[in-house]
């Protein structure tokens, strides 16, 4: 099925009024409900197109984020279609806009909508395993959609850590607010040479995406991707400043 994400790309796109509205009333909800301890927001480029992933283990994990950084960039998420048919969360995510994805398919209005967004110079927000871990929180192997957006665009990678959603809202039977973790690791690029063939190189800047995410969260949860112990030659940290 052909969808139309035009509405999300452009000079008026984060002006829609939706977007602000909503924008408003979640950080405002972040802020009552829980505690934030958010670290390296400061790594995030300025300008460009990013490619900005997360580890996914609380349906509020994107929300968080995403919420956090209003006034900082023009943040597109790509979210499942299911989400899109809640009477409540999909109007709002309707409304705040994002990309709608099939899953367990190739979706090319998806994949269509997510390149224009990094073309445009914007960021893109994804969750590279495509579903929570709901057994024990830790990483779990990557889709390698992540990387066809990377070698197709040069878009610089910003890994973001989270840790913690897990307590909303349990925590509030303990009369406290839920405390939750957010770490910025360091933006990079990842150089393929051109004569790997175009499906390893995707599953190779997932997996390298992942140990850098990894190296930003508890030991408890590497999962599948244990920090490499040395950095890879084709992955360049790349400075703010740039």
């Amino acid at each position: 099925m052909q969808r139309n994400f035009d509405h999300l790309i452009g000079p008026d796109a984060p002006r829609r009024v939706g977007r602000r509205f909503w924008h408003w009333c979640l950080r405002l909800l972040i802020f009552v409900l829980v505690r934030i301890d958010q670290q390296g927001i400061e790594n995030l480029p300025e300008d460009g197109p990013v490619l900005l992933y997360y580890n996914h283990i609380h349906y509020v994990d994107p929300f968080v984020i995403i919420g956090l950084l209003r006034g900082k960039r023009y943040v597109v998420p790509i979210a499942k279609t299911e989400l899109s048919t809640g009477p409540v969360i999909g109007q709002w995510v309707s409304w705040f806009g994002a990309i709608f994805v099939e899953r367990g398919e190739v979706d090319i209005s998806a994949a269509r909508a997510g390149l224009a967004v990094l073309k445009n110079g914007d960021v893109l927000m994804v969750a590279p395993e495509g579903t929570r871990n709901k057994v024990d929180q830790s990483l779990q192997k990557a889709q390698p959609g992540m990387g066809m957006f990377v070698r197709r665009t040069d878009a610089l990678l910003q890994p973001v850590a989270i840790w913690g959603t897990p307590s909303f809202p349990g925590d509030f039977k303990h009369f406290r607010r839920p405390v939750f973790h957010i770490r910025y690791g360091q933006p990079f690029r990842v150089i393929i040479p051109s004569d790997v063939p175009r499906r390893e190189a995707d599953e190779l800047i997932s997996d390298l995406a992942m140990e850098q995410l990894a190296a930003l969260l508890p030991q408890t949860m590497y999962g599948v991707y244990p920090p490499r112990q040395e950095p890879h030659p084709w992955l360049i940290p790349v400075g703010v400043e740039e």
